[in-house]
């Protein structure tokens, strides 16, 4: 059994990826909860998240931001009684 028939999966604590994601621990919690972020339960206390389960939370959020659609070329009416922007 040589050195590349062990692959080794590389695992984070909970501080240690709020810290890397620069997001608080009660957010990493959150997002576990919501199985946004995938685990291994290792203990009753004891959580840890592999570096792919990281990358793929990373992936989904950028994800959600680049197909987030935004409307900023229609100009909406001005409400009654009001004038529009840059008219005099």
């Amino acid at each position: 059994m040589g050195e590349r028939d062990l692959e080794i999966q590389q695992y984070y604590t909970v501080p240690e990826v709020a810290k890397l994601l620069k997001k608080s621990k009660s957010f990493i919690y959150d997002m576990i909860g919501q199985n946004k972020i995938k685990v291994i339960r290792i203990s009753e206390r004891g959580t840890r998240i592999p570096v792919s389960s990281i990358e793929e939370f990373i992936n989904q959020q950028m994800d959600n931001v680049t197909t987030k659609h935004y409307n900023k070329g229609v100009v909406q009416p001005p409400k009654r009684g009001r004038k529009a922007n840059g008219a005099a």
